[in-house]
């Protein structure tokens, strides 16, 4: 089996996404992903298709055991033992945090990608972007290849001592190679040129500006695999990637949970919905960087309508609504969403939800 292994901060789940639908044009592929929206079966996939109820009950059993192992290192063991016994040639396999002492980090890949690198999880992983580099390049093996979204430059500076010192091949994506020729609601067509071959009109389904990039990132992991154009044009416009900027007619869902997620959200709404009334559904979690995340959400949205999604680890809607100018707080997301709605149809807008895949996923199992 070969792996590719994923860690950043953000475009973990997307990029992996599209590098596992052009391997599965070719070949069986496992992918490991997190976190889940609606099911944790959602985490393990193989071809694009989850786990089944009965498999997923079976190795969560035969992992755990009579052990107290954290949660992630069941799902994590549990994914990479069903994929072993499913034969699968490749696994895609994202880190849940860090990367360096992330369980995932067991996988002997030959490819590892790093996405944006940005602040989140700071009382972990550290208070600069130099410490939380180091974390995240804790995956990168000796003599591998390294593909990297662009990055801060406090950031590219540990990512290529840490493939000087592994002797690792990193490449890094050229912006300036990317055309996008097209961008609605329904998707988004472009140009990029690599290794000397220029693919043209490459297609996604996605609305939000980044993921052109992740597309391009999984494009350069594909090719340095050795897969065809055809799986890779194939691969990224079949590729659905839910909850990131999904977007149905009057209603766009976003998991967005951190600054630099919120800002590029707030970018797409920018591009997509520059003239519309926004009514924006808001969850944070309370150990999340509040002040910066509400700032985001307050630069597109008209009025903000605050819940709270998980009751263990969430801000109050009350603490919440503190943040916005015109908002209003209902701590049960159901009825939250409900009001969300009613106002966006009062204003003939267009309704956001965003702050965190814990809300994300409340929409979700709401809708039709």
């Amino acid at each position: 089996m070969q792996y590719v292994h994923l860690a950043g901060t953000n475009a973990k789940g997307s990029t992996a996404q599209y590098i596992a639908g052009i391997i599965s044009k070719e070949h069986s592929c496992g992918l490991f992903t997190s976190p889940h929206i609606i099911s944790p079966r959602e985490r393990m996939k193989i071809d694009g298709e989850m786990i089944s109820k009965t498999e997923y009950d079976e190795y969560m059993q035969r992992i755990r055991g009579d052990g107290e192992m954290h949660l992630f290192c069941v799902w994590t063991h549990a994914a990479l033992a069903w994929f072993e016994d499913q034969n699968v040639k490749y696994a895609v396999i994202e880190t849940g945090l860090g990367g360096r002492l992330d369980p995932t980090n067991t996988v002997p890949s030959e490819m590892q990608v790093l996405t944006p690198i940005s602040y989140d999880h700071m009382s972990i992983l550290g208070n600069t972007l130099t410490e939380i580099a180091r974390e995240k390049c804790g995956i990168i093996k000796r003599g591998s290849t390294v593909i990297s979204h662009p990055q801060k430059e406090e950031a590219m500076r540990v990512i290529r001592q840490t493939c000087k010192g592994k002797n690792a091949r990193l490449i890094v994506l050229d912006e300036n190679k990317v055309n996008v020729k097209e961008s609605t609601i329904s998707g988004q067509r472009f140009d990029f040129a690599y290794e000397g071959k220029r693919y043209k009109n490459l297609r996604i389904r996605a609305i939000s500006p980044m993921q052109v990039e992740n597309a391009c990132v999984a494009l350069m992991a594909a090719v340095e695999l050795g897969f065809s154009e055809r799986s890779i044009r194939s691969g990224l416009e079949e590729t659905v990637i839910p909850a990131r900027v999904q977007a149905d007619g009057k209603l766009v869902i976003d998991g967005a949970h951190n600054p630099a997620a919120i800002e590029e959200l707030a970018q797409t709404v920018r591009r997509h919905y520059p003239h519309e009334d926004i009514t924006a559904l808001a969850a944070v979690m309370r150990d999340k960087d509040v002040e910066h995340i509400a700032a985001g959400i307050g630069s597109f949205a008209n009025r903000v309508v605050c819940t709270c999604a998980e009751k263990r680890r969430g801000l109050p809607a009350k603490e919440l609504a503190l943040y916005f100018d015109k908002s209003v707080a209902i701590e049960d997301p159901e009825y939250a969403f409900q009001e969300a709605q009613r106002l966006t149809e009062q204003k003939k807008g267009i309704l956001i939800v965003c702050g965190s895949f814990y809300l994300a996923a409340d929409v979700l199992r709401q809708l039709p």
